[in-house]
């Protein structure tokens, strides 16, 4: 299989695995009575030691990284852990479904960031973008009270997510992705337990509250943050968050299942819109190859 499709589709697996947090944590939050760092620090601890399992089993020595990859994994294990606590504490005050969809506006601000750095973003890369977008907005129409500031942790989240992606599309493609998971989700382990005291939760964890951490660990954390590296690596980070909207559409479908947060006709219309914008990928990679091979012929 050809890198490009590899890269397609490790990041529709990490899509699917991510799509179902939204249910996952509101569960935890409500019916769990949990608080964020109740669920994330033991998370976190529990997707790290699956990936460093898996790296010890196979002793093939990938668990070692140099100490560029190391400082340039707890960065992005920073921003990665900011997103999520602004998640789960967007989560506590609106819908999962509105919070995934404001969430899923993070590729807008990684393209820009990519532009300036100086990234080839192409004419159908925006076009993409704002049919994702658009189609966001339709499908963001749901019913209940909308709390502002749930919006704004919403928002937040979006920001600090694309800083995290920033690294990892530009520092951390050159090393093997079970090793900067590892990497990353052991720093944000090690971060959560030292802001756990912070916190003051009513009771400890129960059997719901460790079902959503035990389902977050292994499905949206081991499985879905290699899934989301690799993809980075063989595609690149905006390709990867311009593919990444799909999540969006999933993450409805669970919330309405297992909260029932309903979609209507003209949600449905946004859906397909985000679906278009992810099957006009490979149109992309198209694109650059007859960019690149008229400026090579412009150059002999």
């Amino acid at each position: 299989m050809r890198a490009h499709n590899r890269g397609f589709l490790v990041v529709f697996v990490a899509s699917v695995c991510l799509s179902t947090l939204p249910a996952a944590v509101k569960i935890g939050l409500t019916v769990g009575t949990a608080t964020p760092l109740q669920l994330l620090a033991p998370r976190m601890v529990i997707g790290s030691g699956l990936i460093g399992l898996y790296l010890l089993l196979r002793r093939s020595g990938g668990i070692l990284i140099d100490r560029r990859g190391r400082q340039s994994a707890a960065l992005a294990g920073v921003f990665n852990l900011s997103a999520l606590l602004f998640f789960y504490w967007a989560l506590e005050r609106i819908d999962a479904g509105i919070g995934m969809l404001v969430f899923s506006t993070y590729p807008a601000l990684l393209l820009g960031v990519l532009a300036l750095r100086g990234e080839t973003i192409t004419r159908l890369d925006w076009t993409r973008l704002v049919m994702a977008l658009l189609g966001i907005v339709l499908v963001s129409d749901l019913t209940g009270d909308v709390d502002p500031l749930g919006i704004f942790f919403a928002v937040v989240c979006a920001g600090f997510y694309a800083l995290y992606m920033l690294v990892l599309h530009t520092r951390l493609v050159a090393y093997r992705a079970t090793s900067t998971a590892f990497w990353i989700t052991g720093t944000m382990g090690l971060l959560a337990y030292l802001l756990l005291p912070l916190e003051t939760p009513s009771e400890p964890l129960t059997s719901v509250g460790w079902g959503v951490v035990l389902w977050s660990a292994v499905i949206g954390t081991a499985v879905a943050r290699v899934a989301t590296i690799q993809g980075v690596r063989l595609l690149g980070g905006g390709e990867t968050a311009l593919l990444m909207p799909i999540e969006a559409v999933m993450s409805l479908g669970w919330v309405a299942l297992l909260l029932g947060e309903q979609l209507a006709p003209m949600q449905w219309l946004g859906a397909a819109m985000i679906v278009g914008a992810v099957m006009l990928a490979p149109a992309r990679r198209m694109q650059l190859a007859r960019r690149s091979r008229r400026h090579a012929s412009s150059s002999a």
